[in-house]
């Protein structure tokens, strides 16, 4: 994954800094990516219907875009 995307850790969930286009146009070519978060490591990005999330399995927090 690109380090163009900038994400980190908000709350109860994510924020997305930089880098929206580009992660958007990732996921258009899967169903998920790999995003390297600071003190984090790399977590999972996935689209659905309700929009961005990080995480998987029960573990699903909001990605949320500035």
């Amino acid at each position: 994954m690109s380090p163009d995307i900038l994400i980190i850790r908000e709350g109860d969930g994510y924020r997305l800094l930089h880098g929206h286009l580009h992660l958007v146009s990732e996921l258009r070519m899967s169903n998920a990516v790999f995003v390297e978060i600071k003190d984090e490591g790399k977590v999972r990005i996935a689209w659905t219907g309700g929009g961005f999330f990080v995480g998987e399995g029960n573990r699903k927090l909001p990605l949320r875009a500035n």
